[in-house]
């Protein structure tokens, strides 16, 4: 059986049903088993009625263990999603995606501190911290300020009011990844792939602002969510464009995106104008990325994974898990 575990966002939603990680036996489509997702190690009181401290994130496996992000910790299950137990630490604030490095350490984005964090699982203890707003090539391409923070305080709740799309500096890295013993890092503000060890820039482009996930292959080639525009898009180790996936044509969903643009916004005038209470969510939010061989696999809102020949560009296979458009797929890991 080919088992593929993924995490939810369901925005809008209480706290305690905000989001949930999912075990699917993918050849049968059939679910395994659910379990909800929310910080577990202490109380959070959120303002914001979308994402930020709700549901679930990035998904690794490490070890014959299950583990997912949460907003301030990481969970940890058996493969069958039995709870094991609880990690956090005074840096996990805002975590998004994780990356294995190995069976004991992880690279964790902590978005909200825009940093990235090199975390031991045997000594939960982080072992490495980048800041990319402290890098002098980065402050000067981009105009960055270093952020506020005491870091050896505990910064988990000190920013969970403030609206971090405001702040000119914030450049909400959201993934992480290694290649060619390099960290690389996905700056979502500014639709940009850097390798963080070096403090250059691999692919910057505007038409590519808020994108999410980050896999490298063997040979470099990279994949990336282009998440607003409904696409993948594929890069080679050098940066060089080789193409984008439209993925709108994959599912029916898809005839409802130009429509939702349309209208967009007049929502967004209505709901400043407190006159709609509760926004219509986009759909066709492409998160959460895996890819197997020349298999390429891609989470979306309403809640659903699609199955893609990245090569031929040709669509394998389809699960919905939804049909609310304010569930949203976030982390995303294919286990065999």
């Amino acid at each position: 059986m080919r088992a593929l575990y993924f995490s939810t966002v369901f925005r809008y939603a209480p706290n305690d049903k905000a989001g949930e990680l999912v075990k699917l036996d993918w050849d049968n489509k059939r679910i395994i088993n659910k379990v909800f997702v929310g910080p577990k190690t202490m109380t959070i009181e959120d303002p914001n009625p979308r994402g930020n401290s709700r549901g679930g994130r990035g998904v690794v496996i490490v070890d014959g263990k299950v583990i997912v992000a949460s907003y301030c910790e990481l969970q940890v299950y058996d493969l069958e999603l039995n709870h094991l137990y609880n990690i956090t630490h005074p840096l996990m604030a805002g975590l998004h995606e994780i990356y294995t490095v190995n069976n004991h350490l992880l690279w964790l984005a902590s978005t909200t501190l825009d940093c990235a964090l090199l975390f031991d699982l045997n000594t939960e203890e982080v072992v490495q911290s980048i800041w990319p707003r402290e890098m002098p090539s980065f402050q000067s391409h981009w105009n960055l300020k270093p952020l506020e923070i005491d870091k050896n305080a505990d910064n988990r709740l000190k920013f969970i009011g403030m609206s971090e799309g405001k702040n000119p500096n914030h450049i909400h890295l959201n993934a992480l990844a290694t290649w060619n013993n390099d960290v690389y890092g996905l700056i979502n503000r500014f639709g940009a792939i850097v390798n963080l060890t070096k403090g250059s820039i691999l692919v910057e482009d505007k038409a590519l602002w808020g994108c999410h996930n980050l896999r490298f292959l063997d040979d470099g080639t990279v994949f990336f969510n282009d998440t607003r525009n409904q696409g993948v898009s594929v890069f080679d180790k050098q940066g060089k464009f080789i193409k984008r996936i439209n993925l709108l044509p994959f599912h029916p969903v898809g005839k409802k995106v130009n429509n939702y643009k349309k209208v967009a916004s007049a929502r967004k005038l209505l709901e400043n104008l407190g006159l709609l209470k509760q926004a219509t969510v986009m759909p066709f939010y492409v998160r959460g990325l895996d890819v197997v061989g020349d298999l390429l696999f891609v989470g979306m809102s309403p809640a659903a994974i699609l199955c893609i020949n990245w090569q031929s560009e040709k669509l394998i296979d389809t699960f919905d898990y939804s049909s609310d458009s304010r569930i949203a797929i976030h982390g995303l890991k294919v286990f065999n």
